[in-house]
Parts: structure tokens; sequence; C-alpha cells
């Protein structure tokens, strides 16, 4: 009796762990199978290409992202008859959660604007205009969530967030109408780049 009870008790053991060891493999296979359906991304780590946004630069970009952080760079300048503007922005990028077809990160921006343009005033009483130049300098700056997906060659990054835009206009004539304000709002962009 006491045989039959210890054989009994191997014969559970040997079940039992049969059992968990079944399991295991087919939980292995399904996490390999898992795994081919929502392969892992290898994002290029460097891009050029352009970006317009509120805070994050305007113009011709350069990215550099290896892993989970980054940084963005661009530039654009551009000349008229009478017109100047000048533009210049950096961007820092943190990784925060990979999905199947892209990832959600966060962003830092800071862009400067430099801008040379005419204004006319009209003096109604003695039917005269009057031109002058005008020179604006501004800083814009923001942070907030974005997403970033490719399709390759080309990688695309959407801005959203919360950013302060300061501008500061002067002249060198006396009787100018001059503009400065302080702006805080919602910021946003748009980036297109070429993975290389």
């Amino acid at each position: 009796m006491i045989l039959k009870i210890k054989t009994m008790k191997k014969i559970i053991v040997s079940v039992f762990s049969s059992c968990l060891i079944l399991l295991s493999l087919n939980s292995s296979a399904q996490n390999v199978k898992e795994a081919e359906i929502l392969p892992t991304k290898n994002y290029s780590k460097h891009g050029v290409g352009a970006v317009l946004s509120s805070s994050n630069g305007k113009g011709l970009a350069y990215r550099y992202w290896p892993k989970k952080v980054g940084i963005q760079v661009s530039f654009i300048p551009v000349a008229s008859n009478n017109e100047k503007y000048y533009n210049a922005g950096v961007t820092g990028y943190a990784r925060l959660k990979k999905y199947s077809v892209g990832e959600l990160f966060m962003h830092v921006g800071c862009e400067y604007q430099y801008r040379t343009f005419e204004r006319y005033d009209y003096w109604s009483m003695s039917s005269y205009y009057e031109s002058y130049e005008i020179q604006s300098t501004g800083v814009n700056v923001g942070f907030g969530p974005g997403y970033h997906f490719e399709l390759k060659p080309v990688s695309f990054d959407l801005f959203l967030g919360y950013g302060a835009y300061i501008r500061d206009e002067s002249s060198d004539f006396e009787n100018a109408e001059l503009n400065d304000r302080t702006l805080m709002t919602l910021s946003g962009g748009f980036a297109v780049f070429l993975n290389l």
C-alpha cells in the first residue's frame, strides 16, 4: 500500500512536471511567433530633410537620433529686395514608447528668428506716405509630445505642444510704430527626413 502511494506520487509529479514543460515550450513558441509578427524597428540614426514648426525651427534640417535621445538642427535664409528672413532652430528628442507603426517621443525646441521688412504709414491729414525699415528679432521655445514613423527611406515627425513666442521690433526711424509682443499658446509642426 505504501509502495502504491509512493508510485502514485511519482506519477503525479512526473505528469505535473511534463505539463509545466509543455506549457513553457508553448509559451516560448508563441513569443517567437509574436516577435515575427511585430518585428523590432531599427530606425535610422541620421537624416536630412525639412522642418516647418512653430518652435522647432524652419527650413533645411539635420537630425541625429541614435538611441533614446537625439537632436535636430535647422536653418533657412531668405532674402529679397527689401526683406530678409533668417531662422535657426535646435530640438532635442527623447523616445518614450515604440509601437508597431512608429514611436511616441517628447521634444524640446528653441528657434531664433531675424527679419527685416518695410513698413508704410499713411498720414491722413497731409495724404503723405512714409516708409521705413523694421528689424524684428524673436525667440520661440516649445515642448510637448510628438510621433515618429518611417516609410523607408523617408521618416516623418509630427510635433504638438505648448510654446512661448517673443518678438522685439526696432527701427532707426524716430516715429516708427513698433509691435513688440509675447504670446504663449499651443505649438505644432511637421518634419520630413531622408534617412541616411
